[in-house]
């Protein structure tokens, strides 16, 4: 975890590695290498080099395995993560960290494109990572992207969970794919989604990698208000004034802006969904701290589900501080 400052700056761009300096820096020299091969990235010949910024990247934190996680969803993001991945494999094809950019960077496209993209190669890539690294949780996590989206059955699911939750008791990408997956929307219902993330909350540390996962099963829950239409949409605000939403936000409110507590690689986009929040629930002068522990670091999501994010948080984060000098 690097040190942050508290600033009162407003974002200038959305920053999905958030505050990971080497993860940017190995992101800047990427993309260089890749503008300097034009529109033939797939006839580079000096692969290795190619793909050395992620080999890097992903072997620098060891057993991290929250900051290769945070990282691995990050390059597989990339537009050319397809191709990068390939070109990793053939160069290097008993390289784990190669299979797992090119599992996560064909779930990521079958997930934007629909459940029709093509994955048949997904589980046996997962699966040979995982005999390659036995102790890392990633391949484990891809079994589970992979599952939840073919909605498969409970049965398929639990031992992948399990094994998630053996290597990295705390993972929160897999929380947050169980989350989708217990959810009504998929899987799921209300019920199971509360019992959830009761479970979790029951067991994990307060300042874990999961420390956002009962507000975002919240908003979630809020959405989904708002969504119905009618006298629930009508009704969709109070939502943040039910006893146990408000305690649960006061909570957040009164730790996670604090230096140090959360240590995680997605610390800062915890904090900008907690910044959201608080704006939904007609508390702008309370987000002030918020934005200031954000660092001037603007994620996409959740400002994105009211339009053009960073247009969002900028106007938020104007709101807020207008709030503060007001004081």
């Amino acid at each position: 975890m690097w040190p942050r400052k508290r600033s009162q700056r407003p974002p200038q761009r959305l920053q999905p590695e958030l505050d990971d300096w080497p993860l940017i820096r190995a992101l800047t020299h990427l993309e260089a290498q890749i503008a300097a091969q034009g529109n033939n990235l797939a006839e580079c010949n000096d692969r290795g080099a190619l793909t050395y910024p992620i080999e890097q990247a992903l072997r620098d934190p060891g057993e991290d395995w929250d900051r290769r996680m945070h990282r691995l969803l990050i390059f597989t993001t990339l537009p050319d993560a397809h191709v990068l991945a390939g070109q990793w494999r053939a160069w290097n094809p008993a390289s784990a960290d190669a299979m797992l950019l090119q599992a996560f960077a064909d779930i990521t496209r079958a997930r934007a494109g629909g459940a029709g993209s093509d994955l048949g190669a997904t589980v046996s890539l997962c699966r040979d990572a995982a005999e390659l690294a036995p102790a890392d949780p990633a391949p484990w996590v891809g079994l589970l992207s992979y599952y939840r989206l073919l909605r498969a059955p409970w049965a398929l699911v639990h031992p992948i969970w399990t094994a998630v939750k053996t290597r990295d008791p705390w993972n929160r990408e897999a929380h947050w794919q169980m989350l989708h997956y217990v959810s009504p929307e998929e899987c799921g219902s209300n019920v199971l989604t509360v019992q959830f993330t009761d479970s979790v909350v029951a067991s994990a540390p307060s300042s874990s990698p999961v420390a956002a996962l009962s507000l975002t099963a919240s908003l979630n829950r809020y959405r989904r208000a708002l969504a119905a239409g009618g006298i629930t949409a009508l009704t969709a605000r109070r939502h943040w004034d039910q006893p146990h939403e408000r305690v649960l936000v006061d909570q957040a409110l009164a730790t996670w802006p604090q230096p140090g507590f959360l240590k995680h690689a997605a610390a800062l986009a915890d904090l900008n969904l907690l910044a959201y929040v608080l704006t939904k629930a007609a508390r702008v002068r309370d987000a002030w701290p918020v934005f200031e522990a954000t660092a001037a670091i603007a994620t996409s999501w959740p400002w994105e589900l009211d339009g053009d994010p960073l247009k969002e948080v900028r106007e938020w984060h104007s709101r807020a501080l207008r709030t503060r000098n007001q004081r």
